[in-house]
């Protein structure tokens, strides 16, 4: 049976189940799914899908408007079933209604590891519907936290170098989510994150606010930020930012620094990153702080245009 609904706490639980459950494969976005599950969809009139069977969760999926992507996460007892087509078609049709409501085109995606055992399937399936394959991936890259690893990341006791006058501590909850947002889309030159979006975050069942850092200048604005998202042990950070006028000045560096040692007091064993193929310069960087490559994500796209 399929169920179409709209996002409710009920269904969080549900899906916080699933994520877990599944070890490997689940999504590329496993680590930061609280930050998408709460995203603009919601605002723009997407639905977001439940397969079920007497109870038992089969998949979910969820078109993502804030990336153009489709979130989907389908359990090993559906992959490679007729069923998985039928998620996907959802999505497309999901694609389709509000490129037919926004009067928007893009080219919407879905991301696939290599490494997946039912890749080969999940690729025919796209292909099937009517996708095809980028030139570009992404590149995802691990790095294991340790009393060894952690000075790589310049970091000395816990404490990363500030300029004077500035200072990275958690985010002052919904008190301070206008000044994260103005920060965010300053740091993106994007209007795509909201008030709204920002504040479920906050209200997400595993949303840490430890993990929820800024920077803030002597006048005690938000000029930089990062969300640290940590399960089983995995930690990650996205997003990551600063505003365009306090660039330079060494904040990015001291603002990572900071949540990857907040991760690993947190409970993070390893730190995932991931790098479009196409940038040599960041992936160059994380190989020189010791980052090995685990994974390549084939990133799939259709055209979506409104319909006359």
């Amino acid at each position: 049976m399929t169920n179409l609904k709209s996002y409710t706490k009920l269904d969080l639980q549900r899906l916080q189940q699933l994520r877990h459950s599944i070890k490997t494969y689940g999504h590329i976005h496993d680590i930061d799914m609280p930050y998408r599950l709460t995203s603009i969809w919601i605002e723009d009139g997407c639905e977001f899908a439940i397969w079920e069977d007497d109870d038992q969760l089969l998949g979910w999926a969820c078109f993502q408007t804030a990336w153009w992507n489709l979130d989907i996460m389908i359990p090993p007892i559906t992959r490679s079933s007729p069923l998985e087509k039928e998620i996907v078609e959802w999505g497309v049709a999901q694609m389709q209604a509000y490129s037919n409501r926004s009067g928007d085109s893009f080219w919407g995606s879905v991301e696939i590891f290599k490494g997946d055992p039912h890749a080969s399937a999940l690729t025919r399936t796209l292909l099937d519907v009517g996708f095809k394959q980028f030139e570009w991936s992404t590149l995802r890259f691990a790095q294991s936290l340790s009393a060894d690893t952690l000075p790589s990341f310049s970091i000395s006791s816990g404490q990363a170098t500030l300029p004077n006058g500035y200072t990275i501590r958690p985010l002052a909850g919904q008190a301070e989510v206008a000044g994260y947002v103005a920060a965010h889309r300053a740091a993106f030159n994007s209007e795509v994150m909201t008030e709204a979006w920002r504040s479920r975050t906050l209200e997400h069942p595993e949303y840490r606010p430890e993990l929820d850092l800024v920077v803030v200048d002597a006048a005690k604005r938000v000029v930089g930020f990062c969300i640290g998202w940590l399960l089983d042990g995995v930690g990650q950070l996205e997003p990551i930012g600063i505003h365009p006028e306090f660039q330079g000045l060494g904040l990015g560096k001291a603002l990572e620094s900071a949540a990857i040692h907040t991760l690993h007091q947190h409970g993070a064993r390893t730190l995932l990153v991931d790098h479009v193929s196409l940038n040599e310069k960041a992936i160059s960087l994380s190989k020189k702080n010791g980052f090995k490559q685990v994974d390549n994500a084939l990133r799939f796209y259709v055209e979506i245009a409104p319909e006359s």
